[in-house]
């Protein structure tokens, strides 16, 4: 884990601030469409690597596929319920927001983002080059995770009424708490369960991939701009995962 690291999970924010300001890119019809991107994605790396990685087991290390598929509906369970407090932004879902409801939704944004982290802790007495692996792909899908969530959490701040420093000040609340979830675990010892923590992580993005993508549409059409982000996103996915096994 180095400085890099952080830098780049910071980035996913500001680049999200830079797209609103700089592309205004808040129609909520455009957003659907990068979270459906996004979503592809997600379930790409989770089911081609990450998910795999998890049961594959280390020299000296006893997999235990009840307790990891436990916590994997854990974490499935736990954004269902970080749901009803942020209102369902982490898969763009937009809301009209006033007054002490944008401090709720921040909250549990904060609270998310946090959780996700604790799985990129990394102890350097325990590093072998399965957890060098899983820790890039899970840094790679929490950033492009993030990215969006960003656009629709300012966006929201800023119909809302309140005022772009105010706005700013909140994202970047935001933007510190996944740099800070990461930098608790490896700092506290908790790095050493990360097997544990990937599968809560896991279980989280699975909610979050398979509600994306398979949200109900209106007379239940799937948008055809929304299948080619869905099939550019699953691609990059695949690529991804090739070409690092190569």
């Amino acid at each position: 884990m180095t400085l890099m690291d952080y830098l780049v999970l910071f980035s996913s924010i500001v680049l999200g601030a830079v797209t609103v300001f700089g592309l205004h890119l808040t129609d909520a019809r455009r957003v659907k469409v990068l979270n459906a991107f996004t979503g592809a994605y997600l379930i790409a790396l989770v089911m081609l690597h990450l998910l795999p990685d998890l049961y594959e087991a280390e020299p000296g290390v006893m997999i235990r596929p009840l307790v990891i598929g436990g916590f994997i509906l854990f974490g499935f369970f736990v954004q269902i319920a970080m749901d009803s407090i942020s209102m369902g932004i982490e898969h763009g879902h937009a809301h009209e927001i006033q007054g002490r409801m944008a401090y709720g939704i921040l909250a549990g944004l904060c609270i998310h983002a946090f959780v996700e982290a604790l799985a990129l802790g990394q102890s350097p007495d325990h590093q072998t080059v399965h957890d060098r692996a899983q820790h890039h792909f899970l840094l790679v899908s929490v950033v492009v995770h993030n990215y969006p969530i960003s656009i629709a959490l300012l966006g929201m701040l800023l119909q809302s009424g309140m005022k772009k420093s105010s706005a700013l000040a909140c994202l970047g609340l935001f933007a510190i708490m996944a740099p800070i979830g990461m930098l608790v675990s490896s700092s506290t010892g908790l790095a050493v369960y990360s097997r544990y923590l990937m599968a809560i992580v896991i279980g989280i993005f699975m909610h979050i991939s398979t509600t994306i993508l398979f949200e109900s549409e209106d007379h239940h059409r799937f948008p055809v701009g929304k299948l080619i982000a869905v099939s550019i996103g699953l691609a990059l996915g695949i690529v991804s995962v090739v070409f690092e096994a190569c």
